[in-house]
């Protein structure tokens, strides 16, 4: 055994000596490929092979010399004395029939091939290169023998995958399910790539009621490899109901899986499907299930129903100010028809969390979610705070802990008091050195009125991250906002800005009443400086979240001509379209936007939410 390990060594040590002894000239070679000298090339590589036979990058890339100048006749010879070396070679004979079919002569290729399939009638690999083969010179007849006689051979599902995929590129999605089912029924293992491959399938609308009707039909002969499947496309197609029943159907034949339906559950919140989500929640909750099996019930029922205490928005056609800006969060939002009963039910059931398995990662999450109703719903900081501290004192988390650093930052700001939040931000970089914390800081310092200590703080950044950072955009996107806006302004402007910044502050804190007062008095005092547009646009917005749409479309009507015409034009169509109840007014202003502003940045999505509007027939 030592002998024949030092022989393998000793040929691999001379492989790779003689490849680096010709590397130069293969390097050579391959320049002039890519100039299309084909002869240079091929007589390099043709004098590397005759002192290294067995250089498989001169043969490899000979191959290739010989297929992209068309060369077949010769590619067919050297491919032929290739074969006479290495007669097992799959890859060669396979190319060898390639080369012939290219050559025009289909009947010496199909020989080759064929003679292939008895040379090597127990290699797998030759019939799934063979395979593809035919499917890429659509030789069907020569692919559904091949299968034919692999089946013979191997067995009954042999190469079902393959032959699935093959059905699915031409549309013949039965064939293509049946095939795939095939495969599932000889492997059960291999349950979650199937499902993927019918799960995409099924992005081809003609493909649905196709899989639907396959897979019941299927299901009957072997239901619980196939009725998750069937599940997943109901998901996938937004048919819950069907989709929650279709896995209820398989609790009756096989065990109950708490992992299954938990994740099942959850993702049924994250679609909104609120109803069967907690129908599922307590479905689940009703099993025997392990104590962090019942918290994740608990803690996904309740977050359920505090989901609902809010009622669900009409979404935005473009982003009102700056999309997805950290530092730009729109922190503040009326809400006159706040669901008690859904607070009910998550503040009980966060609460049992607690005292039902205290200490624990569960019930620490828990507590961060109380903190989260106390601050955004209730309103009431005090708790909120002392929720959050906890929370902080108490979660291993990492991803806990950073978030109840800067809600407590965030609280902080809400009650006013700068002071303590820039504080605890600086004493808590100094401890965990996480870029968000100094994100917030630099926010805090901003909506406090110090937009140069900010500015400071920014440039800072920018010594230490990449472009490649995720929070660089946003950073870049601040800094040009304060140079733009306070820099590069004279003291006047300054102080405008400042005062800007204050309503902003004022927004974090809730007082939406006092912030569109406090812009109103800057507009009425500083109509003309540069930042006037900003403070137009930042008051429609406020307008609408009052619901003084009438009051609102007088202020876009003041962007015309600034750099937010088109958001103004936009926002005026979107409170005729979704307030009003106006689509044709709507349609009136989305036109301009295709007409007139064509360049916008916002003219492909009014583009689709046109043809939105129009399959809705709204217009």
């Amino acid at each position: 055994m030592k002998i024949l390990i030092l022989r393998v060594a000793l040929i691999l040590v001379l492989c790779s000596i003689a490849i680096g002894q010709y590397a130069g000239s293969i390097k050579t070679a391959r320049m002039h490929e890519i100039q299309k000298n084909w002869d240079s090339a091929i007589s390099i590589y043709n004098d590397v092979l005759s002192k290294s036979p067995n250089n498989y990058q001169a043969i490899r890339s000979l191959k290739n010399v010989y297929r992209k100048s068309q060369r077949y006749g010769d590619g067919i010879n050297f491919l032929t004395y290739q074969l006479s070396r290495n007669p097992k070679d799959i890859q060669l004979t396979i190319e060898l029939g390639e080369f012939y079919f290219l050559n025009e002569k289909i009947n010496d290729a199909k020989k080759v091939w064929s003679d292939g399939l008895l040379l090597f009638s127990n290699n797998r690999s030759y019939y799934r290169l063979l395979f593809s083969t035919y499917d890429k010179y659509s030789l069907s007849d020569e692919l559904f023998q091949m299968i034919e006689k692999g089946r013979e051979e191997f067995n009954n599902s042999f190469l079902s995958i393959e032959l699935g995929n093959y059905y699915q590129k031409r549309k013949q999605f039965k064939d293509a399910i049946e095939e795939y089912v095939l495969s599932l029924f000889s492997n059960p293992g291999n349950s979650s790539s199937v499902s993927r491959r019918i799960l995409i399938m099924g992005d081809d609308i003609d493909s649905k009621n196709v899989i639907e009707i396959k897979l019941l039909e299927m299901s009957n002969s072997n239901p619980v490899l196939i009725l998750p499947i069937l599940s997943d496309h109901y998901f996938k197609h937004r048919e819950f109901k069907k989709s929650f029943d279709t896995l209820l159907e398989l609790t009756e034949i096989e065990n109950f899986s708490a992992k299954k339906w938990l994740s099942f559950s959850n993702n049924l919140r994250r679609e909104k499907a609120y109803s069967l989500a907690v129908k599922a929640y307590q479905f689940a909750l009703k099993k025997d299930l392990k104590a962090y099996q019942y918290g994740e019930g608990l803690l996904g029922l309740a977050k359920t129903f505090e989901d609902q205490i809010f009622p669900i928005e009409k979404n935005d056609i473009i982003p009102f100010f700056y999309n997805d800006n950290i530092f730009f969060e729109d922190a503040f939002q009326l809400y006159t028809n706040i669901s008690s009963e859904n607070l009910a039910y998550s503040l009980s059931i966060y609460d049992s969390v607690l005292t039902s398995i205290p200490e624990s990662a569960i019930a620490c999450e828990a507590e961060f979610r109380l903190a989260e109703i106390q601050y955004r719903v209730m309103e009431d900081f005090d708790k909120a705070l002392n929720l959050y501290k906890s929370s902080l004192s108490k979660c291993r988390s990492k991803k806990l802990k950073e978030q109840s650093i800067l809600k407590i930052a965030d609280v902080h700001l809400s009650k006013g008091d700068f002071i303590s939040s820039i504080k605890f931000l600086d004493s808590s970089y100094s401890t965990y050195e996480i870029p968000e914390i100094k994100n917030k800081l630099i926010e805090m310092y901003l909506f406090s009125g110090s937009p140069d200590t900010a500015l400071t703080m920014i440039n800072n950044s920018f010594e230490t991250i990449m472009p490649t950072d995720k929070y660089f955009n946003d950073l870049m996107e601040l800094r040009d906002f304060i140079n733009h806006y306070y820099v590069k302004v004279d003291d006047k402007g300054k102080k405008v800005f400042k005062d800007y910044l204050r309503s902003e502050s004022l927004l974090k804190q809730r007082k939406i009443f006092e912030a569109n007062q406090l812009l109103e008095f800057i507009q009425i005092n500083n109509n003309n400086e540069i930042i006037s547009p900003l403070i137009s646009l930042r008051r429609s917005i406020i307008l609408i979240r009052l619901k003084k749409y009438d009051d609102a479309l007088n202020q876009l009507n003041t962007l015309n001509g600034s750099i937010y015409s088109d958001r103004g034009i936009i926002m005026s169509g979107q409170i005729h379209e979704q307030f009003y109840g106006e689509p044709s007014k709507a349609l009136e202003y989305y036109m301009r936007i295709i007409n007139d502003y064509s360049d916008s940045i916002f003219s492909e999505p009014i583009r689709y939410h046109l043809r939105k509007m129009k399959k809705n027939e709204k217009i």
